[in-house]
This record gives C-alpha cells, structure tokens and sequence, in this order.
C-alpha cells in the first residue's frame, strides 16, 4: 500500500511532481517536432511554405482537443481515480506513438509520411493533456493553480529544451530510427512514475490491484447534461473573450514557431543543432522565469503579468522588423532571437492559468480542451498564415506581420479592462467555482 504522499490529493509535492512530470512529456513531441524537425528540413532545402504545412498539419489535433473532453467527462473507470486511466492510456500511446518516427528514413523525401507520423503523436499528446488539466482542476485548490501551472510550464519547458538539444543532434549524426527510441524511452521512464501515484488515497493502483472509488468522486454525467452545463458557460461574455484571447495567442505562436527556425537556418546560418541548443539553453531560462511567476499570477493575476508580456513581445518583434541592417551582427541576433524563445513560456503560463481559473468543476476537462483547441487552431492559423505570406514578402516583412499579430492580442485583452464587463464577469465565474468547491468540501 502506498503512503498518502504518493496520493495527489493529499500531497502537494506529488501534485506538482505528477503535472511537471506529465507536460514534461508533452515537451518531447514538442521539441523534435516543432523545433528540431523543422530547422533540419530547412538545413535540407525543403520550402518554407511546405514546412508551414507541415507545422500546421500536425498542429491539428491540438486543435480538435475539445472532440475528447466529453468522452473523457463522461466515460471513466473510478475505482482508478477520474482521470487517471486516461492520462496512463493517452501517455503509452505516446510512447508507442514516438517509435513510428523510425519509419521515415528520408523526412525530407518523405514530408508527407512524417506530417502523418507527427499529426498521430500530437493526438496522443494532445489527449494526454486533456486528462492531466483535467485532474489537476479536479483536484488542485483554487489558491494553488497559479503555482500549479508554473510547475507543469516549468515541467514542459524542461521537455522541449532537452528535447530539442538532444534530437537536434540526433537527427544529423544517428537518423530518426535512433531519435525514435531515445524519445519514446523518455516518455516511457514517466509512464512508469505516473503508474506508482493514485489520484486518492483509497483508489487502485492498476484494475487488479486493492481499492475502491472515493466518494468524492461523483458518477459521470450524461452527454446531454455536459452540453447544456457547457452551452451555459461557454456563451458568457467572460468565455467569449477568453476565446478570442486563446485564438490571438495561438496564432501568434504558431506564427513565430514557424517563422523562427526557417529564417535561423536560412537567413542567420543556424545549424540544426546549434538552434536546438539555443532553444534548450533559453527554454532552460525560461522554464526558470515562468516558475517564479506562479505566486505573482496567484498575487497579481494572469491577466496583468499577460498583459505587460505581450506588449514586450510586440516591441520586439517590430524592432527586429525594422533592424535587418543589424541582422549581420552576430551578437545582436543571438540576443533578439533569445529574448523571443524567452517570452514564449511566459506567455504560455499566464495563457493556461487565465483559462484554468474560470472552469468549472464538473466539465473542466470538456471546458478547458476547448479553451486550449481554441488557441491551438490559433496555432495552425498562425503556422498556415506564415506559409500563404512567406512566398511574396521579405523576411522583416514576416516579422512584422509577426508584430501585428501580437499587438491585435493587446487589444483583445485592452477591450477586456476598457469594457469592464468581461473582467468582472471573470472575477464572478472564479468566485461561483470557490463557492461550488466550497458545497463540495461540506
């Protein structure tokens, strides 16, 4: 029997330890495919508009994340926790998922097959991450989930960095057979971890394991009752701006992931494993500055430290617009590039704990993956849009643009203050889920 340490509910170390761990994984996928591969099929000569394509294909599942939200609310096996068969299930997918990267012996030859290989890894990643923001709102207080969050940023950014250093490398002196198992190995050794904790203390470990159901978990609803709950959340005004803060954000990033290693590789003269390391070295900072930021978001708000983010983000990718006289400066590129890989988990952290704070109880994995396959269809907006202007504009041109995107997301969350209404309506929904919790805990 385990101790109630390696229970989430009951300890707060094993409740960051598992979400940490959890987008820790979810890193992987992310750091060879958004990061790695594309800067190597750059270094290969293959079009920008085709590694767009390629970007914004396997994109796609994140985008449609909310398809798995009420299967997830609905069908579950309590007696191992709420949500907890599903993060298991979703994440040996993940692992099964990463070893058919193996199959492509060309990606450059073969950008058809690896957009599949990547769009079917990212369905299992994006399902594990479903389940796992799913159980940390079930099961975090309130007063927790900006720390929360900055631990699973933190955990992510880990992920991407080592990720993207090691496959970087990988991909030019081993091939993708070898990239393969050394990813799928990786998510394996946190598969394990996740199958020694339980959600609650009297719950089974595995099906033929001792334990029962906790009575604090209800039975699932039906799928008439979890859409009509949703269509009552989703149409406020607070959950309508969300959404279009989500997509602004979304398509900013894919924009920039992009953008960003085709213009390192081809206008700064990159290698492919010399952009991995700086994405790893500045994801390394940047996991650092995003976990500080968790007790300031819980002091101050997603909505403000947000805010003053992007209007640095917006700063800088004009001034890097209108600077392409200093693109030569080696020195001046290396800062610019770095500050941007910088901001991006920033950003990240106030975008999943603004979007946290006003889900529900009972439909908070349904709530929250559509809050996330909002911004993600951002994400293969941004990444599609790059590819339709790459082909007639320059490249400061394309940074621009990058800037226009950002200050259009300034505006989206300016209109939320200038209005009023969307922020106290926000303030009302986290008031109304601590009064639920509240009815739940009595």
């Amino acid at each position: 029997m385990l101790t109630p340490a390696w229970c989430m509910s009951t300890s707060s170390r094993t409740r960051y330890a598992a979400g940490a761990l959890a987008y820790f994984a979810q890193g992987i996928p992310k750091g060879l495919l958004h990061i790695a591969l594309p800067a190597w099929l750059a270094a290969e000569g293959v079009a920008p508009a085709q590694i767009a394509a390629f970007l914004g294909v396997i994109m796609l599942p994140w985008a449609f994340k909310l398809l798995v939200g009420p299967l997830m609310d609905h069908y579950e096996y309590l007696p191992m926790g709420k949500r907890r068969p599903w993060v298991l299930a979703m994440q040996l997918g993940m692992v099964i998922s990463l070893l058919g990267l193996g199959l492509v012996d060309d990606p450059a030859q073969q950008v058809g097959l690896l957009m599949l290989v990547g769009f079917v890894i990212n369905a299992f990643t994006a399902a594990q991450d479903v389940a796992v923001d799913g159980m940390a709102i079930d099961l975090v207080p309130l007063e927790e989930e900006g720390r929360l969050n900055a631990y699973m940023s933190f955990g992510k950014a880990i992920g991407w960095a080592v990720a993207s250093a090691v496959t970087g490398s990988l991909l030019v002196m081993a091939g993708t057979v070898v990239t393969a198992v050394v990813c799928s190995l990786g998510a394996a050794v946190i598969f394990v971890y996740l199958l020694l904790v339980r959600e609650r203390e009297e719950e089974k470990l595995l099906p033929w394991t001792a334990g029962e159901a906790s009575p604090q978990n209800e039975p699932p609803p039906s799928f008439r009752q979890i859409l009509s709950d949703l269509n009552h959340v989703l149409w406020s005004r607070a959950s309508l701006v969300m959404m279009l803060i989500m997509f602004m954000s979304g398509m900013f990033s894919g924009y920039g992931r992009a953008l960003m290693p085709i213009a390192a590789v081809q206008v700064f003269e990159f290698s492919t494993p010399q952009w991995s390391d700086l994405n790893a070295l500045m994801g390394l900072v940047g996991a650092v500055v995003a976990l500080t930021l968790g007790p300031i978001i819980d002091r101050r708000g997603a909505k403000s430290v947000m805010g003053i983010t992007i209007l640095l983000t917006g700063i800088h990718a004009f001034t890097l617009a209108s600077t392409q006289e200093m693109w030569t400066n080696s020195t001046y590129v290396l800062v610019m590039i770095s500050l941007w890989i910088l901001l991006l988990p920033i950003i990240m952290v106030c975008v999943l704990a603004l979007a946290m704070s006003i889900c529900t109880s009972g439909e908070s994995a349904t709530q929250f993956a559509i809050y996330m396959s909002v911004c993600n269809l951002g994400a293969t907006a941004g990444s599609l849009l790059y590819g339709a202007v790459a082909e007639f504009t320059s490249w400061s041109e394309n940074y621009a643009v990058m800037g226009l995107i950002v200050f259009l997301l300034l505006l989206a969350i300016l209109m939320v203050r200038t209005h009023g209404h969307p922020e106290k309506l926000l303030e009302t929904a986290v008031a109304d889920k601590r009064h639920i919790r509240e009815i739940h805990r009595h």
